[in-house]
């Protein structure tokens, strides 16, 4: 059985999801006639940016597309259906090269593939494009060996370079490429696409789970249709919401609403009754932290933004019950529940390497708690407001 993500991988400029600022410059691109010699598509894993290159490569060398221009036609985008399109999408096209820098790295595996075959013209179409994923991985060596073929290719060849890492490309790569940032796909368009998967799939789901795996997908729609094809094994064909956070680790409003206002309220023994029934239950205290930062979060900008309905998708029903959560911490809340997020994400960061990360979790509900016991000077200023108060 082919994996979801794999199946439903964008085929055209059309279908790709949250990337149009991309698709619409390579549409003008390539109908105006101004190509590149060389692109940096970068961005956060599982946006598209290896799938854009293969549609970029599409519309380069597909027949109905080539003949649809050369006619005058408005359009460029790959049908999808000829041969060109179907060699490609199978990674059998003998004009477009991929390469994986990750387990090819050095200066030898770079002259091999690339620098003594770009020379030689294409064999089926008009241009040969090289797709150089993890390009980062690469060693100086070979980005040096790379530099004089990408500063000067030949007519017929165009690059296309990948990486989740940009940082470590040198800066006489990076000024020879025209760069695209892929963004993190919003939860919303992740979330249609997700119930697009399962219509067409026959899945039985309800809203709230996809909305679930939408969250924990952090604007990657591959890791979004991994965890949507783990739920529809889990639940023998259904995707819901108790199975979606009994997977994940994520915990309910309700949950963390409790522990929110356990915090406001000081009570220490709440606070450790409530990690007590997350272990108990199973659950990921590590998630249950980035949760409980995220909820925080939200109580913070319901605070400053004096509950806004636009800022949060519940609109003023969920703004209105944030910002009585937030009113619970007292008379200066924004100033305490700014204390109170970054105590959470440093202890989210300690755990992730931690070898009790509950004892991490239970030392930073104390420090919020009680901050008597807390000598750094954000403790003590909450406590010279207390006084003040």
């Amino acid at each position: 059985m082919e994996s979801l993500y794999r199946k439903y991988r964008p085929l055209t400029f059309d279908s790709v999801v949250g990337q149009q600022h991309i698709v619409s410059t390579l549409e003008h691109a390539i109908t105006e006639g101004r190509l590149s010699h060389a692109y940096l598509f970068c961005g956060p894993r599982g946006t598209g940016k290896t799938t854009m290159a293969r549609i970029l490569a599409k519309a380069l060398l597909c027949r109905n597309a080539e003949a649809a221009r050369a006619e005058g036609a408005s359009g460029c985008m790959p049908d999808g259906t000829c041969e060109e399109c179907e060699l490609i999408a199978e990674g059998n096209h003998p004009d477009v090269y991929e390469l994986d820098a990750a387990s090819r790295t050095g200066v030898d595996n770079v002259r091999e593939e690339i620098i003594n075959s770009v020379n030689f013209a294409p064999v089926r179409g008009k241009y040969k494009i090289y797709i150089i994923d993890e390009v980062h991985m690469l060693t100086t060596a070979a980005f040096n060996a790379l530099l004089k073929t990408l500063e000067e290719p030949p007519a017929h060849v165009i690059f296309v370079l990948c990486t989740t890492d940009p940082q470590k490309i040198l800066e006489t790569i990076l000024s020879r490429c025209q760069r695209f940032d892929f963004h993190r796909i919003g939860n919303e368009d992740i979330e249609h696409r997700l119930a697009y998967v399962c219509e067409q799939e026959g899945f039985d789901y309800d809203d709230e789970a996809l909305a679930i795996v939408a969250r924990h997908a952090k604007g990657g729609m591959r890791d979004a249709l991994s965890t949507l094809e783990q739920l529809s094994v889990f639940g023998n064909g259904s995707v819901h919401a108790d199975d979606a956070r009994s997977l994940l680790g994520e915990v309910s409003d309700q949950i963390l609403g409790e522990f929110s206002r356990a915090i406001a309220d000081r009570d220490v023994a709440e606070l450790y009754g409530l990690i007590r029934a997350q272990v108990e239950e199973g659950n990921d205290l590590l998630e249950l932290t980035r949760d409980l930062v995220a909820h925080v979060r939200d109580v913070y900008v319901a605070c400053v933004a004096r509950a806004r309905a636009e800022l949060f998708e519940g609109g003023s029903e969920q703004a209105e019950a944030l910002a009585a959560e937030a009113a619970a911490f007292g008379e200066h809340p924004a100033d305490r529940l700014a204390r109170v997020l970054t105590v959470l994400d440093d202890a989210a960061l300690e755990m992730r390497g931690a070898s009790d990360v509950r004892l991490v979790l239970e030392i930073a509900c104390t420090r919020l708690a009680r901050p008597e016991a807390d000598l750094t000077i954000e403790a003590l200023a909450e406590r010279v407001a207390r006084l003040e108060a």
